[in-house]
């Protein structure tokens, strides 16, 4: 604090507690009396300025705790609104990052080791990510441990340390989680490597190597994902450059294959180029068909109706072989070896006959209530990840798009589609979100010349297949959809399904459980007070987990 003048020191001493600013009696006090100032004049000034805000702040928040109020919470979310609100980045830079003014490092690491003002910091720098010192902050955190917290930021890709620590702990996180975790942490690392061109690029390269020296296989799925997402963001032409650079695909094969992604729809030129490739003695590597999306467009071609254009059996025989083939062969250091493929020949042809077998059944011998003539293949394909694929498509195809429910559906019974669900999300677990999807697709669709009492009991039913997937251990999703997308259903079928989930589940429960269930049971609080069985249910449930806020509110209101 070095002032020029008695006067510009009064001014600084007659501010509201300036006896509790930093350095007051070193810098403030000793300046004013080295320049003349009267002590007693100086003394007089600051205890006439004292007002004693923090002490009252002290008062309230200890009176406020002895109630049980979150005194620190309320304080540190008042001064993030302060912070966020007045925060001046031009004022902070020109202070802290100028070389009179130099930041302690320890002060700073303070500052980066609280979590609350991580997050402000990380909220002030999307709106202001020129700062220096805001950018200072991030660099601290990244080299401090928090590298996950900064893969949600825009601006972390602008960094290529930050970039590049992001996308290594991401990659070995991956390893080690399974499919509904790789679900949630996957959209924040796309989202970082798609937010330029260039970030794209440098992730893609590093994907496509990893692949190539490790025969990483699972990575394709990634690599699509980026693709996906880079598409949508309106980088398509960029995409399918780099993909033709980074791929080894001979180019009639990389344009056949890119044409049906382009177009989503099979012809029969291009399956024929990609077949003639694939069924010799030295196929080219498998990963270049061994991809979700391409399988995807082979297989609604294939096996739902009314998908795209007629095929000719022979297109549809290619088609087959070429599901088969990226199903069942596998790659060793990039290029199937004769005699691996040799030995591998009849398993391809094994799930070659199993698939020809499904399309007939389905397309000819689906005859009435009970798929008469049909469900041996139907039951045969199912036991096969990419035959019940298949069936699962079709089973969205006949709910959505024919009339069988209007034809066949009876209240008192389990309709034959809703038990093949079933089947297949308890035979194949990795296939419980593509089950789960067609479930949500399914259960809002209207169906023509249904009685409302008639279609309630079919949507029961399909509220049943998502009380069945929870008992599979799909909790999670499920519950998010009831408490999002699911609010539009009737509040009886919200009931049922409350009511089967609290009858399945047993404690401990965990904390994202219990505030999920709240949060439903929140929303038709006002139905469950007329069914007293059921609210005294959920009232007991609650009962069991009285520390979460939710749950008290329910237990003093009902």
């Amino acid at each position: 604090m070095s002032l020029a003048t008695l006067e510009d020191y009064r001014k600084v001493f007659v501010k509201e507690d300036a006896i509790l600013e930093p350095n007051v009696y070193s810098d403030g006090l000793l300046g004013y009396l080295n320049r003349g100032g009267a002590p007693m004049d100086a003394v007089t000034t600051l205890s006439e300025s004292y007002v004693g805000i923090p002490s009252m702040c002290n008062v309230t928040a200890e009176s406020a705790a002895a109630i049980g109020i979150d005194t620190t919470g309320i304080m540190q979310a008042a001064l993030k609104t302060m912070l966020v609100k007045q925060f001046n980045p031009v004022v902070f830079d020109n202070f802290f990052m100028t070389s009179e003014n130099h930041i302690d490092p320890a002060w700073l690491q303070s500052l980066v080791d609280d979590a609350s003002f991580r997050q402000t910091a990380y909220k002030l720098l999307e709106m202001h990510p020129r700062c220096a010192f805001l950018n200072l902050i991030v660099l601290k955190a990244a080299e401090s441990g928090y590298r996950s917290e900064l893969s949600s930021l825009k601006t972390s890709s602008t960094y290529l340390l930050i970039y590049n620590q992001i996308l290594e702990e991401s990659l070995n996180k991956f390893i080690g989680m399974d499919d509904l975790a790789v679900e949630e942490h996957l959209p924040d690392l796309v989202r970082v490597c798609c937010e330029r061109e260039e970030t794209y690029m440098y992730a893609q390269m590093v994907l496509y190597k990893l692949r190539e020296e490790y025969n990483g296989q699972p990575l394709i799925r990634l690599i699509a994902e980026l693709e996906k997402t880079a598409s949508k963001h309106g980088r398509q032409s960029f995409v399918d450059i780099l993909r033709a650079s980074l791929s080894d695909a001979a180019r009639p094969l990389a344009a056949a294959i890119k044409a049906i992604l382009g177009s989503r729809q099979l012809t029969a030129g291009d399956i024929r180029t990609i077949y003639s490739m694939y069924y010799t003695s030295v196929p080219p590597p498998v990963h270049h068909i061994c991809r979700f999306d391409f399988l995807e467009i082979l297989l609604k071609a294939v096996y739902v109706p009314d998908s795209g254009p007629q095929l000719r059996p022979d297109t549809i025989d290619q088609a087959i072989f070429l599901i088969s083939f990226a199903v069942t062969v596998k790659d060793t250091d990039n290029k199937p070896v004769l005699t691996l493929y040799l030995s591998q020949q009849s398993e391809t042809n094994e799930v070659v006959g199993i698939l020809k077998n499904l399309h007939v059944a389905l397309k000819e011998k689906s005859k009435g209530a009970d798929f008469s003539g049909a469900m041996e293949a139907i039951l045969t394909a199912i036991r096969l990840p990419v035959g019940s694929m298949a069936v699962l498509m079709w089973v969205e195809y006949i709910s959505i798009k024919t009339a069988y429910y209007e034809n066949y559906y009876r209240t008192t019974e389990i309709p034959l589609p809703h038990l093949l669900l079933d089947e297949i999300a308890d035979r194949h677990p990795l296939q419980q979100p593509f089950v789960f999807n067609v479930i949500k697709r399914c259960i809002v669709h209207r169906y023509q010349n249904f009685a409302p009492e008639i279609l309630m009991v079919l949507q029961k039913t399909w509220v049943d297949r998502l009380l069945y997937l929870v008992q599979l251990h799909y909790t999670t999703p499920v519950l998010d959809y009831m408490k999002g997308e699911g609010q539009e259903l009737d509040d009886s079928l919200t009931v049922h399904f409350i009511e089967k989930v609290l009858n399945m589940c047993q404690s401990p429960y965990s904390a994202v459980f219990v505030q999920s269930i709240a949060e439903i049971v929140e929303r038709i609080k006002v139905t469950l007070h007329l069914l007293k069985d059921v609210e005294a249910r959920v009232t007991l449930f609650f009962g069991k987990t009285q520390h979460y806020s939710l749950a008290r509110v329910f237990i003093n209101t009902s």
